[in-house]
């Protein structure tokens, strides 16, 4: 199922949660305070069957999803985490022409004026808002890596996030990659902190069910993102079967 139609230039913060409710306290509250500020943007929450509450906790902002700010998207059946379908999930749910990767330990800022500044001069742009530490030292492992906006008409070129690959590691990196192959400009546009809750890399894993550490994931991943850019295979997810949620708490949908 494909979201209506939006207003030309509508931003979709989309995010994912795998019992991360104790990070989603202090973002989510800020960063729907600044779509409902900025207009025309909304944020997508992915709840991929977490056990932590959250189900219970997000309808304190059922005023957000009756007003459209929130699309509240639960995944049922998955016992594990797995960062590129959690990802589609929320980029397939969004209704906007523009599709952002937020990640629930992220924070939107003040960023949403820029950003719409450069996709109107160049609709087609893709955006990473890959930011320094306080320090100005760039660094993998702040939590901004992952920041990804784009259009939907590239997002859907593309095919999204490689879900070949495995639960995590080197998603956001292949995606850019691919990206730039397909022959999409690339700009980074810093954050000021804070931008993100940094999380160890035992935290990244803890939920996907696999013995492997984070940067054993990282590792074959890269290789598998070496190998879609070595044959060219820009597009993924080919033949992937859509996926039952149900939206807003009422909704039976597939995406």
């Amino acid at each position: 199922m494909r979201a209506p139609p939006s207003p030309p230039g509508k931003i979709s913060y989309c995010t994912t949660c795998k019992n991360r409710l104790w990070q989603l306290t202090d973002t989510l509250p800020d960063n729907l305070r600044c779509v409902t500020e900025a207009g025309n943007s909304e944020v997508i929450l992915v709840n991929y069957n977490s056990d932590d509450e959250l189900d219970t906790w997000i309808r304190q902002f059922q005023p957000h999803i009756d007003n459209g700010t929130l699309r509240y998207v639960h995944e049922q059946t998955e016992p594990y985490f797995h960062a590129s379908k959690a990802k589609n999930l929320a980029h397939l749910a969004a209704t906007g022409h523009y599709l952002v990767n937020l990640d629930a330990d992220n924070y939107i800022g003040d960023t949403i004026p820029t950003w719409r500044t450069l996709w109107t001069e160049d609709p087609e742009l893709l955006i990473r808002g890959f930011s320094p530490n306080a320090d100005g030292r760039l660094d993998p492992g702040n939590g901004s890596y992952g920041r990804i906006g784009l259009s939907r008409t590239a997002f859907g070129a593309l095919g999204g996030y490689d879900e070949q690959l495995l639960p995590m590691g080197c998603q956001d990196s292949d995606l850019v990659d691919r990206a730039k192959a397909h022959g999409m400009r690339i700009v980074r546009v810093p954050q000021q902190v804070p931008f993100a809750i940094r999380n160890s890399d035992a935290e990244k894993v803890k939920h996907t069910g696999s013995p492997l550490s984070w940067h054993d994931m990282w590792q074959r991943n890269l290789r598998q993102a070496e190998e879609n850019l070595r044959l060219g295979r820009l597009t993924v997810n080919h033949g992937r079967i859509p996926v039952k949620v149900l939206l807003n708490f009422t909704q039976q949908i597939e995406l």
